[in-house]
């Protein structure tokens, strides 16, 4: 028997499993609007992995897909991983807290600098809230982004 926890036994993360569909607004370091778009977000558990896609569209048309695996590392937390750029020059750490917060920490690989940090808020099985503080190399603020999502499957 493994000593990996299948995420289905997490508290958190099964929760947040179907599509997402939610408006990002992105602010620059003086808060100052510098992007929005909309994204929709598949999220599942396949093989005890967390498999995610996004796929963003801006007011332009044009759309551009992520995707993200994850493995468990311990109980409540998963290492995601992404082969997309930029993504793939980070290593990111999901945590658990509580009953319905999950904390993203994200780190380049290449220094060990902390990058990111995302909070996701699930207010109910339908609507949650992402907020990112994005952060230079030295741990200054970049920016800012606030999502508001809804479950549409």
């Amino acid at each position: 028997m493994s000593d990996i926890p299948p995420i289905t036994n997490f508290k958190v993360l099964p929760k947040h499993i179907g599509v997402w569909e939610g408006d990002w607004t992105i602010l620059d370091g003086d808060c100052k609007e510098k992007m929005k778009f909309t994204a929709v977000l598949t999220q599942k558990i396949v093989d005890n992995q967390w498999r995610q896609t996004n796929v963003q569209t801006y007011a332009n048309g044009q759309s551009e897909t992520q995707n993200f695996v994850g493995h468990v590392v311990g109980e409540g937390q998963i290492a995601i991983e992404s082969p997309d750029s930029p993504f793939s020059n980070y290593k990111t750490l999901a945590t658990e807290v509580g009953e319905d917060l999950i904390i993203f920490q994200v780190w380049e690989k290449a220094t060990g600098s902390l990058r990111a940090v995302e909070t996701i808020n699930l207010i109910n099985s339908g609507e949650r809230i992402r907020t990112t503080q994005s952060l230079t190399p030295e741990g200054k603020l970049r920016g800012i982004m606030v999502v508001v999502e809804r479950r549409i499957e």
